[in-house]
C-alpha cells in the first residue's frame, strides 16, 4: 500500500521535448494528488530548441503549480537533474524523464517503500530500449559496481523518490559530475555518507517520440572522464 506523503516536489529534464511536454506536466498534475495535497510540478528546460520551452511556459501560467527553470545554455543532463533537485521546495522530491518511458502513478511503488529510509531507487524490470542502448547500460552498471566495489540494480533509471533533507545533509556541491555520471555520482556520494537507499522495480515503456541522447560519443566519453576522476578522488590521487 503506497503511503500517503506530506508535500511533494516532481520535476522532469526536458530537451526538445515539445511532443511531450504538455502530457508530462497534465499527467502529474493529475495523478500526484493521489500521492500528496501538497504538489507542485516543475519543468528543467536544458536548452531546448524547439517549442519545449514556450509550452511549458503556457503551463505554468494556467496553473500556479506549474513552475519552469530555463537553461539559456545547455547543462546536459546531470546539469538539468541538478537544477531540478535544487529547484525543489517540498518534503519530498521524485523525478522522472520527460520521455514519458515511465508513468507518473508507479510513484506509488516508491512511496510504498520510503518508510525508513531516505531514497528509494527505481530499477527498470525490463528495460524497453534498442539492445545496444541496454547493452551500453549493462557494462555500465557493472564497471560501477567493480569501480566502487558496489553498485546499483540500475544507476541510471530516471525514476526516483528523495527526502529534500538528504541534500541538506549531503550539498549536491559535493557532485562534480554535470553530464550522464551525475546520478552514479550522486548516488555513490549518497551512499558514502551514511544515507539509506532502497531498491524498488517499476515498469519501462518504449520510447513513442522525440529521440533520445544519452548514446552519443561524447555524452559516453564524457561519462569515463567523470567516473576515473571520482574514482581517482576517492583513492586521494589528483584527478
Amino acid at each position: 500500500m503506497s503511503a500517503r506523503l506530506s508535500s511533494l516536489s516532481f520535476f522532469f529534464p526536458a530537451l526538445n521535448e515539445e511532443d511531450h511536454v504538455e502530457a508530462v506536466v497534465r499527467d502529474a498534475l493529475t495523478v500526484l494528488p493521489r500521492f500528496a495535497d501538497d504538489i507542485e510540478v516543475t519543468v528543467i528546460d536544458d536548452g531546448s530548441t524547439d517549442r519545449t520551452g514556450k509550452i511549458a511556459d503556457d503551463l505554468s501560467k494556467a496553473d500556479p503549480r506549474v513552475h519552469v527553470v530555463h537553461h539559456g545554455a545547455r547543462r546536459g543532463y546531470g546539469g538539468a537533474v541538478r537544477s531540478g533537485l535544487l529547484s525543489g521546495t517540498k518534503e519530498f522530491i521524485f523525478f522522472t524523464d520527460g520521455d514519458r518511458q515511465f508513468d507518473i502513478a508507479d510513484l506509488g511503488r516508491l512511496t510504498a517503500a520510503i518508510d525508513g529510509v531516505d531514497v528509494v531507487l527505481g530499477y527498470r524490470l525490463k528495460r524497453r530500449d534498442p539492445p545496444r542502448t541496454r547493452f551500453v547500460a549493462w557494462v555500465y552498471n557493472r564497471v560501477i559496481r567493480v569501480m566502487f566495489f558496489g553498485g546499483f540494480r540500475d544507476v541510471d533509471c530516471a525514476f526516483k523518490l528523495f527526502r529534500r533533507e538528504v541534500f541538506e545533509r549531503v550539498p549536491l556541491g559535493s557532485v562534480r559530475s554535470n553530464g550522464a555520471f551525475f546520478s552514479a555520482e550522486m548516488l555513490i556520494t549518497l551512499r558514502r555518507a551514511g544515507i539509506r537507499m532502497r531498491e524498488v522495480g517499476v515498469p519501462h515503456y518504449p520510447r513513442s517520440a522525440g529521440k533520445a541522447k544519452g548514446q552519443q560519443p561524447k555524452v559516453i566519453l564524457r561519462a569515463i572522464r567523470d567516473l576515473l576522476r571520482l574514482r581517482l578522488r576517492l583513492w586521494g590521487l589528483p584527478a
